[in-house]
């Protein structure tokens, strides 16, 4: 797998108006090591597509978009009115999904194949009686309908069984027991709990759910497998310095010991002026062990705490087997490109 590009999406929430733009990966990488500390600028590129969706009602609005498909090469766009779109990035279509209600703009997005799977950061047990065809995890999955949907083989939602914990005596759906972090784990999907909940895995061919350990995965958000490298790729848990760092869960997968960072890379935050503020990280991956550590700052000021800047940075890396290098892995820096908003960053989309 390659990744040509690099999807951003800016908008806001009252208009409902979201603009995408498409940067090349390549622009992020030559093929020498990158000197400078701080990040070139650049303008974005003209917008490959601007889509309206409903307003946000009063109490706020749930948008997503999230890149789904073994390519990453598809965006699922959804908004609170239960309205599915698919945008075909290499084909330029535009096709619709099978609508879904209720959705939560803050819900953990998992890829398995050409798979896409949403659960709830503090799930819940469903309520069948007020919301039949709701659950806090639900799929879109490519193949027969479910048996209560009518229609021919396609994508369509499945609801899922919540984890097991969220009937367990004493749980309480809040912040303090909520998801932070997953990761797929051959066929299955991981996900850790705060409030000493630990790991939950999710295997997706038998749909059943299993206690992997008591522990948290060492990471902060979504942790991708390289295998070329045997590690899990992911942000640490700091929430101000969210490092780029690496893991092997395959010893936890087998015995279920608690797994560790077994490299840490701090080199590119440490570049930055301290007046950015850290709001968002995303890894996107190029290709086999290339690299987009894409992050979003905002610059406010000192005395009424505004917002007076909004910019992303995109910084290219190369892994690389070395024998020197800390648990054999050399993490080699290109370029970093600093990209300016006229308005409001909603979401950087891998």
């Amino acid at each position: 797998m390659k990744r040509q590009f690099i999807n951003l999406v800016q908008g806001t929430w009252k208009s409902g108006s979201f603009t995408m733009h498409c940067i090349r990966s390549s622009s992020l990488f030559h093929p020498r090591k990158h000197k400078g500390s701080l990040p070139v600028e650049a303008k974005l590129p003209k917008p490959v597509w601007t889509l309206s969706l409903s307003k946000a009602k009063e109490d706020g609005g749930n948008f997503m978009f999230i890149p789904f498909g073994s390519a990453r090469d598809k965006i699922i766009t959804a908004d609170h009115d239960g309205i599915v779109l698919v945008h075909d990035i290499s084909q330029k279509r535009l096709s619709s999904m099978p609508s879904r209600r209720l959705w939560n703009v803050y819900s953990v997005a998992i890829t398995v194949g050409d798979d896409l799977y949403l659960i709830n950061r503090c799930p819940y047990e469903p309520d069948h009686r007020f919301q039949p065809d709701q659950s806090c995890f639900q799929a879109l999955i490519h193949g027969e309908p479910p048996a209560d949907v009518p229609g021919l083989p396609g994508r369509y939602w499945h609801s899922l069984p919540p984890p097991p914990y969220v009937e367990a005596s004493g749980y309480e759906r809040s912040g303090d027991t909520r998801i932070d972090s997953s990761a797929v784990v051959g066929d299955s999907i991981w996900v850790s709990a705060r409030g000493g909940i630990g790991t939950y895995s999710f295997d997706t061919g038998s749909r059943q759910w299993s206690k992997v350990g008591s522990w948290e995965l060492p990471f902060r958000g979504d942790a991708q497998y390289v295998p070329e490298l045997g590690r899990w790729l992911g942000f640490s848990r700091g929430r101000e310095n969210q490092f780029l760092c690496a893991s092997d869960l395959s010893a936890a997968a087998t015995d279920g010991a608690a797994p560790t960072l077994c490299r840490v890379w701090q080199e590119d935050m440490a570049t930055y002026p301290e007046n950015w503020t850290l709001l968002t990280s995303d890894l996107v991956r190029v290709d086999a062990r290339r690299f987009c550590i894409a992050r979003q700052f905002e610059v406010c000021d000192d005395e009424y705490h505004f917002t007076e800047e909004n910019f992303a940075v995109f910084t290219g890396v190369e892994l690389k087997r070395s024998d020197t290098a800390e648990d054999g892995i050399q993490v080699v820096k290109h370029k970093s490109v600093r990209y300016n908003f006229d308005r409001k960053l909603l979401q950087l989309v891998c």
